[in-house]
């Protein structure tokens, strides 16, 4: 069986905006919405904004996004000058 705080995670990343009221959350989960913000805190991707909104975390740039543009930036500058002549 899936912890409750990771479905309340799937839920709310599966909506359109990644956010969802603590009253559509525990209509979800078939709890009582006051049981919502301790499954929050639980969660480390998710976050209450206010009394009754929770958005998913939003992940900072990628690792590996930023080293591929290091290595495209470092191709531009070293090898591309030299095959123009």
């Amino acid at each position: 069986m899936i912890p409750l705080q990771v479905e309340l995670q799937r839920a709310v990343k599966s909506t359109k905006d990644e956010a969802m009221t603590i009253y559509e959350a525990a209509e979800y989960l078939k709890v009582h919405p006051d049981y919502i913000p301790v499954l929050v805190a639980k969660s480390d991707d998710l976050k209450m904004i206010g009394d009754e909104t929770i958005i998913a975390k939003r992940d900072k740039t990628n690792g590996w996004l930023i080293g591929v543009m290091v290595a495209v930036l470092f191709f531009a500058f070293s090898a591309l000058p030299g095959i123009g002549g």
